[in-house]
């Protein structure tokens, strides 16, 4: 009876303990549920590099393979069969109208001055009345051989000494006003390219000597094996290169911008789809803010903005996709 009593008072006790706990796990304290609802945020701030959009001219430029050729070509040939006496032209000469070039000693002649020479040693003497009918037919030095128009030296002509055959050639001349270039356009470009658009030609024999040059047609051939077709260039100017079938370099401006809005490469993002872009722009409250734009001319490392920008703006260059809409940022030091 003593142990049940006991028992009955000790309920009493814990019965508004536990009364107490469960009110207090039911209704929270006001401060810790304020808490919990508004909880503090740290401000986040990324140190990212700028550049200002700047005005500036632009200029796109395409790279295309060629060679120069040739329209006009003369082609001095040995008059008859002989050896080649007197030549003295190397590439690059300037040979006039009518000039004298080589001359050609025909074999006969040297087969009649060998036999001369055998005849003064068998028969002493009858070789002087045979002599006299030789230089009768061989007082000149050989037949002379002219240029029938002016050009230039395009290729090594033949050397003194050389026996030719009749008709083969000595000298190939070109008319350096014919000289024009043959580029090759890939056929994902050619849409780029209009009769009219000015180039300059490089060539290795010309090393850092850009020649002007523009384009005067879209020639009506494709190879399917390289997907390519060919452009043709005249020259603008009164340098040009001189050499036939020389190898260049051909740089053609598609489109220029005299006064373009300017930011580096690296502050555009693209988005999906072929013209979208965007960049991200800082403005007074030091937060990025995304800018949608359009782009028009690149060249190297600079791309146009045709519109969403103005010239003057800040826009971030680094800080990859992390960056993000209303995110704060610091410029950091030495940067544009």
């Amino acid at each position: 009876m003593r142990r049940r009593g006991g028992q009955r008072r000790a309920l009493r006790w814990l019965l508004p303990i536990a009364l107490a706990v469960a009110l207090a796990a039911c209704h929270p304290a006001s401060d810790s549920s304020d808490e919990n609802e508004n909880p503090e945020v740290p401000n986040t701030t990324m140190v990212v590099s700028a550049a200002r959009a700047e005005v500036a001219p632009m200029e796109q430029r395409l790279q295309l393979l060629g060679k120069t050729v040739a329209t006009h070509h003369v082609i001095i040939r040995a008059p008859t069969a002989g050896r080649v006496i007197g030549m003295k032209l190397v590439t690059g000469d300037w040979v006039a109208k009518g000039q004298v070039v080589a001359y050609v000693l025909n074999r006969e002649i040297e087969a009649a001055e060998d036999g001369l020479a055998v005849a003064q040693k068998i028969e002493p003497e009858n070789a002087e009345r045979l002599a006299q009918s030789v230089h009768r037919y061989t007082h000149s030095p050989g037949i002379a051989v002219r240029a029938p128009d002016a050009g230039i030296v395009s290729q090594p002509p033949v050397t003194t000494g050389q026996v030719v055959g009749d008709l083969d050639t000595l000298v190939d001349l070109i008319d350096p006003r014919s000289l024009y270039v043959e580029a090759n356009v890939p056929l994902s470009q050619l849409h780029a390219l209009t009769a009219g658009m000015q180039a300059e030609v490089l060539s290795p024999l010309r090393p850092g000597s850009p020649v002007p040059a523009r384009i005067v047609a879209r020639l009506p051939t494709f190879d399917t094996a390289t997907a390519t077709s060919t452009v043709r260039l005249d020259f603008t100017g009164s340098e040009r290169i001189l050499e036939a079938g020389s190898p260049v370099l051909v740089h053609v401006v598609t489109r220029s911008a005299p006064d373009a809005i300017v930011i580096p490469e690296a502050a555009v993002f693209q988005d999906p789809g072929p013209d979208n872009f965007h960049v991200f722009t800082i403005g007074a409250d030091k937060r990025a803010r995304r800018t949608d734009v359009s782009v028009g001319v690149r060249e190297g490392d600079r791309v146009q903005i045709t519109n969403g920008i103005k010239a003057g703006e800040l826009v971030i260059t680094s800080g990859g996709y992390a960056l993000s809409d209303g995110l704060r940022v610091e410029v950091a030091q030495g940067t544009r």
